[in-house]
């Protein structure tokens, strides 16, 4: 049965949504960096960051899905930095992109919340639309951000089976009750999204690493949320063998593509002829 789209456009799985149905569910990771910022012949600066992302979405023709900037290459330029980010967040408002700061924040409930407004809040310079969260601090110490983010129609992608083999161990560590961190981490996510009664997809999604061999399972396990797949690329996996491993959660898969879309070169027609074929593959996960 071909996956439906809501129809109403204000919350996050909404907004989500809508992208995916027009330009297919690829995310666009933005990562300026050392090496990536010289390949593209960008100064190793905050400046060069920014241009970095405008360079990619101005190739993407702001056709995507959702962007993806990565937090840590951003910080490393220092207050210089989060500016560049603020505007890159404000560029991508300004053309309807929506944006997921790859941040992977996770701490106790009250600087939680902090988090939440921080990304979240109207009056923010950094408002995005989700947000990468690492819930090995306890899955209850990210609830207020969790609540701070649905009530400000955001969403949120939590760490549950990660593409860098150094996560499997944890992630994958048994609890006395026999269930392992993921498995665990899949229930409450699933339990919190079915809390909002809501009849589509729930705002809080997953990162589920593409190259997994579980994955199939971890997506089973994850019926009410999108599952960002991060790995495809630059880590061995395609979007083909996504594809595959993935059918059973077709449409709500996004494929995370970052280094992969400079292999063929920076300069505009090489990045847009990349980006453009990436995201007309991603169409196989609809």
């Amino acid at each position: 049965m071909p996956f439906s789209f809501p129809s109403q456009m204000t919350t996050f799985v909404s907004r989500l949504s809508r992208r995916i149905e027009e330009y297919g569910p690829l995310c666009l990771g933005i990562d300026p960096s050392i090496d990536s910022l010289t390949r593209c012949g960008l100064p190793n600066t905050a400046q060069g960051a920014f241009d970095f992302g405008r360079v990619l979405l101005d190739a993407a023709r702001y056709e995507i899905a959702i962007a993806k900037p990565q937090v840590a290459y951003f910080e490393r330029f220092g207050s210089a930095g989060i500016l560049a980010l603020e505007e890159l967040a404000l560029l991508a408002r300004n053309e309807n992109v929506l944006m997921l700061i790859d941040a992977k924040r996770g701490d106790i409930d009250t600087t939680g919340e902090a988090y939440g407004e921080a990304f979240f809040s109207s009056s923010s310079p950094l408002k995005v639309d989700a947000v990468t969260l690492n819930p090995f601090l306890g899955f209850e110490s990210l609830r207020k951000l969790l609540d701070f983010a649905v009530r400000n129609d955001g969403g949120a992608f939590i760490v549950v089976r990660s593409s860098n083999p150094e996560g499997e161990e944890l992630q994958t560590a048994r609890l006395r009750n026999g269930t392992t961190i993921a498995e665990d981490l899949c229930q409450k996510i699933t339990t919190f999204n079915l809390s909002l009664d809501l009849e589509t997809l729930g705002p809080i999604g997953a990162v589920l690493g593409a190259t997994c061999d579980d994955a199939a399972a971890i997506a089973e396990a994850l019926p009410q949320s999108f599952l960002l797949a991060p790995g495809v690329g630059a880590q061995g996996a395609t979007i083909e063998t996504l594809s595959l491993r993935l059918a059973g959660a077709r449409g709500r898969v996004i494929p995370s593509i970052s280094r992969a879309v400079l292999f063929d070169g920076c300069g505009p027609v090489e990045l847009q002829a990349s980006i453009l074929r990436f995201r007309e593959r991603a169409f196989e996960l609809l």
